[in-house]
């Protein structure tokens, strides 16, 4: 049911570079941009009293099903040693039974005194009564203890990695040396995942998101979404990536093509090249700093990758592909650009592409692939990143101008939930390169700072394009859906400091108040 609506009093940011009349009245009717300027005679008035509007922001790299989930688990993000990790843990131990799994999710060794992964009797420690599986910050690598590898198809006698894995201290699993632990993990049901889904969507619009692009979906997750929307549970538009490990959902949609509807379509697939830098699971051209004899994982082998991409390409589902390694984007590209070539309007993306090669950005271009990073990311490693790969490689990080400045549109996310998934916290880092406390002065590699119009661009007209969706949503345009965020600050001209302290005041999808604080 749509309400028709006059917002009025606002400081509107279109994007649209046709419109140069100063925006005064926004008028929606029937979920789309009806008017600009001209007042709907009868329909319903909302001050802004001069807060800014700007075309509906979208998170083009999110996980709503571990969001919600997440916000069950013991949060260890804020640990800042494995004292207080312990401690965390002690606190709510006695809530477990005998038996119980306990679950956490977010430890950084990065942030502790040693920076050396954990060992193993920490959490035998804690409790030999309970598996205990906690998932690192970038969702690599799973710290578990001898009651949990005992449970699965390991020998804890003689511990060995499969390809594409790896694991440190006889605890910490990396990349796919996880598949042994994930599955002795009890199965989620839909009941769960319909369950996490809404509580990740509750919080979401609160924060001035519009439209996620969901970035691995399985079969309950889909069927998840489709029930919540059916139900009218489902207040934004989600993009969602298939899970590109379940060959038979991904058949069935390849064989009955992509699905659409108000709210939710499908369209693409998720796939991962390589791990992270935060576990050294990223491929890297060469071995990393600290650790000479080590240049990451790949997690799928040539031969399968190109299969993957050739099936894409023919049946006309985009393919994005986690990629953070230098070697690990340069392995996407190549395969991406020989399995489009008679298609140039395919929108292929490489999700993160944190590690870029300078000679590699051409294959942006050439290929007409899309970068779809997360700013956070940068700011959030950027600490140790001269120790792990040397300050001879720190600049091929985080691209966002050089991209910007070659006409490449880079698709701006945060990867909620390894990052926080507030969105001014992803722009200010894009305009920045800096943490929340104004450090390091000037910015971290600062050459690569994004003016602010094109900071706003990742999350609004470029990530509409990266979705095919460019010739209805990213602005605010007569015709275009009425999507739109509401914020407390002009974010394009406030004080840096202030956009820190801005608030997301009004969410309206499908001119839909979904949110409104004013």
């Amino acid at each position: 049911m749509y309400e028709k609506i006059n917002f009025v009093n606002g400081n509107v940011i279109s994007l649209d570079p046709k419109h140069s009349e100063k925006i005064d009245i926004i008028s929606t009717a029937h979920g789309k941009i009806h008017s600009l300027n001209q007042p709907i005679k009868g329909a319903r008035n909302i001050d802004l009293n001069g807060a800014t509007i700007i075309p509906g922001f979208v998170d083009s790299h999110f996980h709503l099903k571990n969001m919600g989930k997440r916000l069950n688990m013991i949060n260890l993000k804020s640990c800042k040693s494995i004292s207080s990790i312990i401690e965390k843990t002690k606190e709510v131990i006695n809530e477990y039974a005998d038996g119980e799994w306990i679950f956490g999710f977010g430890w950084d060794q990065t942030l502790w005194n040693t920076s050396d992964f954990p060992t193993s009797n920490i959490l035998n420690d804690i409790s030999p009564k309970n598996p205990i599986a906690f998932t690192r910050i970038d969702g690599h690598c799973i710290w578990v203890n001898e009651y949990t590898i005992k449970k699965s198809a390991y020998d804890l006698s003689n511990l060995i990695a499969p390809d594409g894995g790896e694991i440190i201290n006889n605890c910490i699993f990396v990349d796919n040396a996880m598949s042994k632990i994930n599955q002795i993990i009890p199965e989620e049901n839909l009941n769960q995942v319909k369950s996490w889904i809404k509580l990740a969507v509750n919080e979401v619009i609160k924060r001035g998101i519009t439209n996620v692009h969901d970035a691995w979906q399985d079969k309950l997750i889909v069927e998840s979404i489709k029930e919540i929307e059916s139900e009218s549970n489902l207040p934004i538009r989600c993009y969602g990536m298939l899970s590109s490990n379940d060959k038979e959902l991904l058949n069935n949609f390849f064989k009955n093509g992509h699905y659409q509807s108000s709210q939710y379509t499908i369209r693409s697939v998720k796939a991962f090249i390589d791990g992270a830098l935060g576990s050294r699971g990223a491929s890297l051209l060469e071995p990393y700093s600290d650790c000479s004899n080590h240049c990451g994982l790949i997690l799928i082998s040539k031969d399968d990758f190109d299969e993957l991409a050739y099936q894409c390409n023919k049946y006309n589902f985009q393919l994005c592909t986690h990629a953070i390694g230098d070697n690990g984007n340069r392995l996407v590209l190549d395969s991406y650009i020989e399995n489009t070539k008679s298609n140039l309007n395919h929108r292929w993306r490489v999700e993160h592409a944190q590690m870029v090669e300078y000679s590699d950005i051409n294959k942006f271009i050439n290929g007409h692939i899309i970068p779809s990073m997360q700013p956070s990311h940068c700011t959030s490693d950027m600490r140790w990143l001269d120790l792990r790969l040397g300050s001879h490689r720190v600049d091929r990080i985080s691209k966002w101008k050089t991209f910007v400045d070659a006409n490449v549109p880079i698709a701006g996310g945060s990867d909620c939930p390894i990052e926080d998934g507030e969105p001014l916290y992803e722009y200010y880092a894009a305009v920045t390169r800096q943490d929340h406390n104004g450090l390091p002065k000037g910015g971290w590699q600062p050459q690569e700072k994004l003016d602010r119009i094109s900071a706003l661009k990742m999350f609004t007209v470029w990530a509409a394009y990266s979705e095919f969706a460019e010739h209805k949503r990213g602005m605010i345009k007569i015709g275009y859906d009425a999507d739109m965020t509401i914020f407390s600050n002009d974010i394009t001209k406030c004080a840096i400091n202030d956009i820190l302290k801005t608030e997301a005041i009004g969410t309206i999808v499908g001119g839909n108040t979904v949110y409104l604080n004013l």
